[in-house]
């Protein structure tokens, strides 16, 4: 099958990657050049940050949302060149807790939801007109829902179709459902319950959130949750667990991570750390089905995907696996590019 080559030469890519002594090798968060031509990344600029561990664009790709996963975790915002060659800091926010992991757009304008894994809180943090955080609006401490369990949000989406936020939670084994209010505050609206000790960390959902998909980190599998109807009896929103698959076919220990859906709606796309793959099921049949799979660096904790190619962050293999989606199967695009201690990939927009 033969892909056509995409028509912008040049992608500029923001990797994050860990710092601390015990977290890691890397230097903070890098800028690259792309060339989709011959398939090579050039660094461009780095900005020392301690342990950013998610990047989030702004809409418009002209700012940059940095995680620190650190204690308090801290919200940092970079205002990148148009050529991707420097990048200043705009703004910095210091966050109610610790560890943070994740960044989300909220429901409301203005807004950034932003999970704590560590100290199990879901803050939302509102921007200026010029994007900077400025303020955390609410904080929502998951521990408190089941005291006798310890909550780890580790990422926060709008669901498509919906005025829903899921939160996937590792320690609760549930995805909470909030709404947000015009001031930007959060309250909960309902769950999705994962199996006991399956450790939900990412999701990812189609067009109108009629079927998610969770990577469950604990028990390497993949759940499946249907949304179904409301009634007069469970008038908020309900999803049917169907029965969870093996987020890879290799033998042995597997703690998913990322986890997406195609544009098109008919493939999702996991990353297993343990077998160190990257799964690749079609969507066409009644259940998904896997129909590749392959060996990338060690603990690919996040990937992302630019026209056919795939970049994949690969945390202990210090290196960022360039791979090619044809449609049918992965395949190996490229040489590894060396990354040390890479945690997340992010395109500008």
């Amino acid at each position: 099958m033969t892909v056509s080559a995409p028509s912008a030469p040049t992608a500029v890519i923001a990797t994050g990657a860990y710092t601390s002594a015990s977290r890691g090798r890397g230097r903070g968060v890098t800028l690259w050049a792309l060339d989709r031509a011959d398939l090579t990344m050039r660094e461009l600029a780095t900005v020392e940050l301690e342990d950013p561990s998610f990047l989030l664009w702004s809409e418009d790709g002209t700012l940059l949302h940095v995680v620190q996963e650190t204690s308090p975790t801290r919200l940092t915002t970079l205002r990148v060149a148009a050529d991707g060659a420097g990048a200043e800091v705009l703004g910095d926010l210091e966050l109610t807790g610790s560890g943070g992991c994740h960044a989300a757009p909220g429901l409301r304008e203005g807004t950034l939801v932003v999970t704590d894994y560590a100290s199990g809180h879901v803050e939302v943090v509102r921007l200026d007109e010029e994007g900077r955080p400025v303020a955390v609006l609410d904080v929502c401490d998951q521990d408190s829902y089941r005291p006798a369990r310890e909550g780890h949000p580790h990422q926060a989406v709008v669901l498509p179709g919906t005025e829903l936020l899921a939160v996937s939670d590792l320690g609760m084994d549930r995805v909470y459902l909030y709404k947000q209010d015009p001031a930007g505050t959060i309250d909960l609206t309902g769950e999705i319950s994962a199996p006991r000790f399956s450790g939900p960390r990412h999701l990812a959902a189609d067009h109108e959130s009629r079927t998610v998909y969770v990577a469950c980190e604990l028990s390497g599998q993949i759940g499946d949750f249907t949304r179904i109807e409301a009634t007069a009896e469970q008038p908020g929103p309900v999803f049917s667990a169907g029965r969870p698959l093996r987020a890879s076919g290799r033998d042995g220990e597997n703690r998913p991570s990322h986890i997406e859906v195609s544009r098109h709606e008919n493939h999702l796309f996991v990353a297993n750390r343990g077998p160190n793959t990257i799964s690749a099921f079609s969507l066409g049949m009644m259940r998904p089905e896997l129909v590749s799979e392959i060996e990338v660096g060690a603990e690919p904790r996040h990937f992302a995907r630019v026209a056919e190619l795939m970049l994949v962050a690969a945390q202990e293999g210090d290196r960022i696996d360039v791979l090619r989606w044809d449609g049918m199967r992965l395949g190996r695009a490229a040489d590894p590019v060396p990354a040390p201690s890479v945690a997340c990939i992010a395109p500008r927009p």
